[in-house]
């Protein structure tokens, strides 16, 4: 029986133990936001109707933070949006029963004029978010909630913007000086407040 007993204690010890510690790190683990991420918008809304949702993000932290847009197809930073029911369940992505769509997956290395840098307390509009409907089916009428969440993740390939616009005036920061501040950002994720609206039919 002790032969048994000790194993037993084995496993239920390395299972208790953090991942950590155990020399294993989570794929996900993150950095703590340095910015915070608001959303706004329609309380009321119809089926078909598209949402426009104001977007924030404000750098909370008492230093510079450098950070980019989503801008090619599949990248892994990226903005997300998620719709659940009052019950907290997510909603399914939309039947699509139109002509196939072909995607042409043709990027480019990111460039300095891609980076972004904020001041502490220094807050911006980003407009681009998309409508979050467009990934979701709604079930029938009814309350539902929905957050964004923007993912930070580490580009090492970073060039300098071979074109600028000829009225383009000079920023805080060097093309360079922004290139080695993105390098040097952990990832990130950040996760807005929870905006319920009213679907009405």
């Amino acid at each position: 029986m002790r032969p048994f007993l000790l194993l037993a204690g084995f496993f239920l010890f390395n299972l208790s133990v953090p991942l950590h510690l155990s020399g294993q790190t989570p794929k996900s683990l993150s950095a703590a936001s340095p910015l915070e991420l608001q959303i706004s918008g329609p309380r009321l809304i119809h089926r078909g109707q598209t949402l426009k949702f104001n977007v924030t993000l404000t750098n909370r932290s008492d230093k510079p933070v450098a950070f980019r847009f989503p801008f090619e197809f599949d990248d892994e930073t990226r903005f997300a949006w998620r719709i659940t029911d009052t019950g907290g369940r997510l909603l399914p992505p939309p039947v699509y029963t139109g002509p196939p769509i072909f995607v042409c997956p043709v990027t480019g290395p990111v460039t300095d004029s891609a980076i972004t840098v904020l001041q502490p307390g220094e807050k911006m509009e980003y407009p681009n978010a998309g409508d979050p409907s467009d990934q979701f089916a709604f079930p029938g009428k009814g309350f539902y909630r929905v957050t964004l969440t923007y993912v930070l993740v580490p580009t090492s390939y970073i060039e300098v913007a071979r074109f600028r616009p000829p009225d383009k005036k000079p920023g805080r920061y060097t093309p360079q000086q922004k290139i080695e501040m993105l390098k040097a950002q952990p990832r990130f994720e950040a996760v807005s407040n929870v905006w319920q609206f009213y679907l009405a039919d």
